[in-house]
């Protein structure tokens, strides 16, 4: 099976400062507003966070990483696994970055990227995997 790079990222403009979503992304109290249902996060490079999204069907949704960059008002990066993921898969090096960009006062250009290495993957999962990270950014534009 052949490996190859992986990127899916969406953008949206939010009325917010780049200072406000930065501590959006990286204060535990805040991330409990959108992010997830359940935060333990370390927010320091090196550090690493659980999360966990308790669903409406009862089912939980959880993602464990370390976070590798934190330039404050500007960048995010952290490796990001989610909990059933397993060696078979045959997923590895996936990271997310999240980019703060003003756009003009109070505006914020907000960009998600995932990327990682993997098998070649149906169309389908990438729109799935889009529309994730789409429902995120809609639930961090709710909150402001």
């Amino acid at each position: 099976m052949t490996l190859v790079p992986h990127t899916v990222s969406v953008s949206r403009t939010i009325a917010a400062s780049p200072a406000t979503l930065y501590s959006a992304w990286t204060e535990p109290d805040q991330m409990r507003r959108w992010y997830a249902t359940v935060v333990d996060a370390d927010v320091r490079v090196g550090g690493r966070y659980r999360i966990e999204l308790h669903e409406a069907d009862g089912s939980v949704n959880g993602f464990v990483g370390e976070y590798l960059t934190l330039e404050p008002h500007s960048r995010i990066a952290f490796t990001f696994t989610h909990h059933s993921q397993t060696p078979a898969d045959q997923i590895s090096d996936e990271t997310v970055t999240v980019t703060f960009r003003e756009v003009e006062p109070g505006r914020t250009e907000v960009t998600i990227t995932n990327s990682w290495t993997g098998p070649e993957f149906e169309p389908s999962y990438y729109d799935t995997l889009r529309e994730g990270w789409e429902e995120w950014i809609s639930r961090l534009e709710k909150i402001f």
